[in-house]
């Protein structure tokens, strides 16, 4: 499954669903959904079809954190499961990230 992604009408909400597999091989197209941020918008990671995910992924959330503005940026993680979770809590992230 490829990276997917979606615009609201007024722009202020971009969503992307994730892929199966979450890892360097996303880094080019996960890149470029970020690479021309849109001012003040939301991103919505949605996490439902991502079963894995590696050290590379979360570095690919801190990019787009910082590209975003890091504390300023509002990107929120949805439907992640257990294993995904625990993964972002090691990692502190839930304190860098909307977890939900």
């Amino acid at each position: 499954m490829a990276i997917t992604m979606n615009e609201s009408d007024d722009g202020n909400i971009v969503t992307v669903k994730l892929p199966n597999e979450f890892d360097f091989r996303a880094h080019k197209e996960f890149r470029d959904i970020h690479k021309n941020p849109k001012a003040n918008a939301k991103y919505i990671l949605d996490f439902s079809q991502t079963e894995h995910m590696d050290s590379s992924a979360l570095g690919m959330l801190l990019l787009m954190r910082e590209e975003l503005g890091n504390d300023n940026a509002n990107v929120k993680l949805i439907n992640c499961r257990d294993n995904i979770k625990s993964l972002l809590e090691m990692a502190s992230f839930h304190q860098l990230f909307d977890v939900a």
